[in-house]
C-alpha cells in the first residue's frame, strides 16, 4: 500500500494548514503504539485512507476523510495509564478537541467519533468516511504495533 508522488502531493496540499497547527504537532509529544507518536499514527492512517478510498472504490469524500483521519486521535494527553476506559472515551474527546480548534464539519465529527468500532458499539461507521477510517486505523494500529515497536516508520510513503 504505497502512494505515488502524485498523491502524496495532493493528499499534502489537502492537509497543509493542519499540518503546521502547533496543536496537532503536539500529537508528537505522545506515544501511540511501541515506538510510533500519536502524530506518526494519524499520519499513517490518514495515508492509508487516502489509498485505500482511492484504490478501492470507497468514493468517500477526500477533504472529509483525510481531514478525519488526520484528527481521529486529536485527544492530546497520553493514554498509558488511564487504562480500558481510553479506548471508550477518546474518540469523542479528539472530536471536540478538533471541533474547537479547527471548526470541522458534524460528518468529519462523526467519523472520528466512530473510529473505534468495534469496540465502541454504540457509535458505528454511518458514512463512507468513517468505514473508511476505521478500515485505516485497525490496520495501521496492528501493522504499529506487530512491526513498528522499535522504529517508528511512514506506512504508506
Amino acid at each position: 500500500m504505497k502512494l505515488s508522488a502524485d498523491e502524496i502531493r495532493e493528499l499534502d496540499a489537502l492537509l497543509e494548514p493542519l499540518y503546521a497547527d502547533e496543536q496537532v504537532q503536539s500529537m508528537n509529544d505522545f506515544v501511540q503504539h511501541g515506538a510510533v507518536s500519536t502524530y506518526a499514527h494519524c499520519r499513517n492512517v490518514t495515508d492509508a485512507s487516502f489509498w485505500i478510498n482511492r484504490h478501492l472504490g470507497f468514493h468517500a469524500d477526500e477533504r472529509t476523510l483525510v481531514t478525519a483521519a488526520l484528527l481521529h486521535d486529536f485527544y492530546l494527553y497520553d493514554w498509558h495509564g488511564s487504562g480500558w476506559r481510553h479506548s471508550y472515551r477518546h474518540p469523542l474527546c479528539a472530536s471536540r478537541n478538533a471541533q474547537a480548534r479547527f471548526g470541522i464539519s458534524e460528518r468529519t465529527a462523526s467519523a472520528i467519533e466512530s473510529h473505534m468500532w468495534p469496540i465502541g458499539i454504540t457509535r458505528p461507521p454511518r458514512t463512507r468516511e468513517a468505514v473508511v477510517l476505521c478500515i485505516a486505523d485497525k490496520y495501521c494500529a496492528l501493522l504499529e504495533t506487530l512491526l513498528l515497536r522499535k522504529e517508528a516508520k511512514s506506512l504508506c510513503r
